[in-house]
């Protein structure tokens, strides 16, 4: 068996292997699945009236729904066959393991910098490795890869409720508090119009439709109806008609997303939950994991500023959103709740418990993880259960 038989047989068992571990926890929807109750988790964010409800089982039917070649799906170069696919943990909605990580990659000259986009652009399929002869985007001078987690969808519809406003108010740039964190907004033009980057590790989306029509063409390589933003694939090349999904199932689907409820706390009574969340203030989490942003419908618990902050040294290798604030090492804060059922963690998922996550923040984040690090391992456990029950 030559090298590049071992390879190609090699990776067709690592994608084999992949996807029937993305099937375990995978949950099935069909007519017969239950609705959570209002505010559970994977359940409906308000009470639905009977032509919502319909509408939302719809929805999350069509968030379910395995793509074909013969509907549209853009095989080989995929990431999934569906929204459920990535989105699974621990619900449907949810966010996803390492074994649906994503990749992307660029060069930056060997880690001398700086860091430069090659032909093709970022993405790479994670069914097929980037130097995959006959890609387009392969390139021999690719040698920076960086994997990227799925992040958690639900109570995104409540996210799309803050203001630009409420999320710029947070802004400080230039550290004028003193507190080592620089957290920036991510402008976005629209049609001319700049509006605030609230979703994506780097801020690249503004709304929760945006969010869909973005992960359907770059996902699963379904096109979408044209609503003027800039999101989505509008056509393909193959033989199916574009858009290869229809705009009631698109609504459909994204009423299902909207009206998704934010995932609830745990519900532990132990008194050192409380004391863990007087010590998250304390040391400083609270500074980007903001507890509450003010929504149009009322306070958003979501522990997330919204805001680009580089966590990461100075030698670290990444990507970047060249010509934006979203250079190497910077991340939207990720929002905390759900955070005790979507496990790993940071923007690769290179940390694999909540004490993992904290040490590795650095740059900005380092005065808070010196603070937690000074703490009583009494007072550290205090922390990470309350962090638990999130």
């Amino acid at each position: 068996m030559n090298n590049t038989t071992f390879l190609n047989t090699g990776l067709l068992l690592l994608i084999s292997t992949l996807l029937v571990i993305s099937g375990v926890n995978a949950e099935i929807i069909d007519d017969d699945t239950p609705v959570p109750p209002v505010g559970a988790m994977g359940g409906p964010d308000r009470v639905l009236d009977a032509n919502e409800l319909e509408q939302w089982i719809r929805g999350r039917k069509v968030f379910d729904r395995d793509w074909t070649q013969a509907q549209g799906l853009g095989t080989p170069d995929l990431n999934a066959d569906s929204c459920r696919s990535c989105h699974q943990t621990p619900i449907i909605g949810g966010a996803g393991g390492l074994d649906v990580n994503v990749m992307r990659f660029g060069m930056d000259n060997g880690g001398a910098g700086p860091f430069q986009d090659l032909p093709g652009g970022q993405v790479a399929s994670k069914l097929r490795r980037p130097d995959t002869p006959g890609r387009e985007d392969a390139d021999p001078q690719a040698d920076v890869f960086e994997q990227r987690q799925t992040p958690n969808t639900l109570g995104l519809g409540l996210i799309d409720t803050i203001s630009d406003a409420e999320v710029l108010s947070h802004e400080d740039p230039n550290d004028n508090d003193g507190d080592g964190c620089r957290g920036v907004a991510r402008m976005i033009d629209i049609a001319g119009v700049p509006e605030v980057g609230k979703l994506g590790w780097k801020a690249q989306v503004p709304t929760v439709s945006d969010f869909l029509r973005d992960a359907l063409g770059g996902e699963t390589g379904i096109t979408v109806p044209d609503d003027g933003r800039g999101f989505g694939m509008l056509s393909d090349a193959d033989s199916i008609a574009d858009p290869e999904i229809s705009t009631d199932d698109f609504s459909d689907m994204l009423f299902f997303a909207v009206h998704l409820a934010y995932p609830p706390r745990g519900g532990n009574t132990d008194p050192q939950v409380l004391v863990g969340e007087a010590l998250f203030n304390t040391v400083g989490c609270a500074v980007c994991h903001v507890p509450v942003l003010q929504g149009s419908g009322g306070p958003v618990p979501l522990y997330s500023d919204l805001l680009l902050h580089d966590i990461y040294p100075d030698d670290f290798r990444g990507t970047a959103d060249l010509g934006t604030p979203a250079g190497v090492g910077f991340y939207k804060t990720p929002p905390l709740w759900g955070v005790r059922v979507t496990a790993p963690y940071l923007h690769d998922g290179r940390a694999t418990t909540l004490e993992d996550a904290i040490l590795l923040h650095q740059d900005e984040a380092q005065q808070v993880t010196a603070a937690y690090q000074a703490l009583s391992e009494e007072e550290q456990d205090a922390l990470l259960l309350f962090l638990s029950d999130l």
